[in-house]
Parts: C-alpha cells; sequence; structure tokens
C-alpha cells in the first residue's frame, strides 16, 4: 500500500517545503512530483532488515545512502 497523493500534496501545500520524508510504506522510492506549478519531492525510506538506507545532505542535495 502507498500513501494517498491527495494528502501528500496538501503536506507539502500546508508546511510550504517541497519536501516530504516520511518511513516506508513498503515501496521505497524517491518521487518528483509537482503540486500547484511547484516541483517537489517525495522520499520513502525502506524498513532496516539487512541494511540500514537514509538519507545524507551533501550541502546541496539529498542522496540516498545504506549502512550495511
Amino acid at each position: 500500500m502507498d500513501v494517498n497523493a491527495g494528502a501528500v500534496a496538501e503536506v507539502l501545500r500546508q508546511h510550504d517545503f517541497p519536501i516530504l520524508i516520511h518511513g516506508h510504506t513498503h515501496r521505497p522510492a524517491h518521487h518528483r512530483l509537482d503540486v500547484d506549478g511547484r516541483p517537489c519531492e517525495r522520499w520513502v525510506l525502506s524498513d532496516w532488515r539487512d541494511s540500514a538506507p537514509y538519507l545524507a545532505w551533501t550541502g546541496t542535495e539529498l542522496k540516498a545512502r545504506e549502512l550495511r
């Protein structure tokens, strides 16, 4: 199951921030979306079973990383 696209858009609108990061919905991914003409991102992190996925800020962007 994945999150409701309308609910994601509403959270991004309410907080006036273009990035949403949340825990796993069994569909880890990096989604690029448009909310009211504004480019936004949704990062879905996986669970920690065989590895530990996380996001790292490089100073200019988020990068998916993994501890094994």
